[in-house]
């Protein structure tokens, strides 16, 4: 996204410089017209575009979360937005966040309002983030905002951290099965070939498939490792595609299996997102928007497009996100409790916790039966490798 350097100058003549990162130079005029400002002069600064925004491409919850937690700290001391966010530069270990933090600074400096120098760093700082940022300028609580986006944040981390612990092993095991596939069948089989050749004895077909799967390989070795890379390259660039999101994702609640756990996910995320809007004191109407681009999933944010204009028609809340078919009845029977007694904000809170403990639960289940699955296929493919070989030394054996 460009740096923009700017100056400045209003109607009585006061002058403003600053940096702004924006995607188009039209986004920079804009923000300094509802200020009341024109834009003077500017020019994109490449140097510090590519050096603060281009090296490091994500912010992780961890970071976003210490940096909330840091940031209400110093608000509850009483110190200022300015001032904390001066104190706040070098604070965190991210590079990336470091660099946005000082580009606001900047902007803060400059007589821009926090949550618009957020808003020129839309990938770091959601629209969730600037909602609520938001809600808190224009009540004055931003502190218990920053403490509830921490919470929210560090919620978020720590599920995050779960998916990859409990995915850590299962990954080490396939590529370890693949890696004693590859060598039983390159480097050891061809060492009996010559020897199941000699003894003049026709062949069983296991044993004829796999020598002729061997010699494939070894020939082809090179042009499929090459094949497989580009294969990769290619599908890690369809994913980042629109239409290849909108399929994987479809794949995420649709495949038995995976199925459970992200819809365990999407559940929690909805609940306590829902929680903390409502809670900030966004209209329902307003929450359900932001929602639709904070599931993680692009089929699930297709249908809450038409979950969202439903609720604006006043439908309610419980029997739109009931049609959507994805969430669990208990949460459809939660909104509607809360929506009935008023209190739905504390209702999907609770709702979420529950969901959290289910996603832990689910995912450990899920690890739990993909070990021994890969297990017993590795020991299937061995087992099938050494028949292939001991059938033709058997037969052998038996007519001597």
């Amino acid at each position: 996204m460009p740096l923009y350097e700017y100056s400045a100058k209003n109607m009585d003549g006061d002058v403003i410089k600053g940096d702004y990162s924006a995607p188009e130079y039209e986004a920079l005029e804009e923000m300094l017209r509802e200020r009341g400002y024109f834009v003077t002069g500017f020019r994109v600064n490449k140097a510090r575009e590519k050096l603060n925004f281009g090296l490091f491409d994500k912010v992780s919850s961890k970071d976003i979360a210490v940096f909330c937690r840091q940031f209400s700290v110093l608000l509850n001391a009483g110190v200022t937005i300015v001032e904390s966010m001066s104190i706040l530069k070098g604070q965190t270990e991210s590079k990336k966040l470091d660099a946005v933090i000082e580009n606001m600074n900047g902007q803060l400096r400059s007589g821009v309002v926090l949550s618009g120098a957020m808003e020129s760093h839309p990938g770091v700082f959601g629209e969730l983030f600037i909602n609520m940022v938001k809600v808190g300028e224009a009540s004055g609580t931003l502190d218990s905002i920053m403490t509830r986006l921490a919470d929210y944040f560090e919620r978020d981390y720590k599920i995050r951290q779960k998916i990859k612990s409990a995915m850590t092993y299962p990954a080490i095991l396939a590529i370890l099965t693949v890696a004693v596939i590859v060598l039983l069948i390159v480097k050891i089989l061809p060492m009996f070939t010559e020897i199941l050749g000699q003894m003049g004895e026709s062949l069983p077909f296991i044993t004829e498939a796999l020598i002729n799967v061997s010699d494939f390989l070894i020939r082809n070795f090179v042009f499929l490792l090459l094949l497989a890379v580009a294969v990769i390259a290619l599908f890690r660039r369809f994913s980042k595609t629109e239409i290849g999101r909108r399929w994987i994702d479809g794949l995420k609640i649709s495949l038995p299996g995976i199925r459970i756990v992200n819809t365990k996910i999407i559940t929690a995320r909805f609940a306590r997102s829902m929680s903390i809007l409502l809670k900030s004191g966004i209209p329902v109407v307003n929450a359900v928007d932001i929602m639709k681009n904070m599931i993680g999933n692009r089929a699930v944010e297709k249908k809450f497009e038409e979950c969202g204009q439903a609720i604006r028609e006043g439908k309610g809340i419980a029997g739109p996100v009931g049609e959507l078919g994805l969430f669990p009845n208990l949460l459809i029977h939660m909104i509607a409790i809360g929506e009935n007694s008023g209190e739905l904000d504390e209702m999907l809170g609770r709702t979420a916790g529950f969901f959290d403990t289910e996603v832990e639960e689910a995912i450990d289940r899920m690890t739990v039966m993909i070990e021994p699955l890969m297990i017993i296929f590795l020991g299937a493919v061995v087992g099938v490798i050494i028949i292939s070989v001991m059938l033709p030394m058997i037969s052998v054996m038996t007519s001597i």
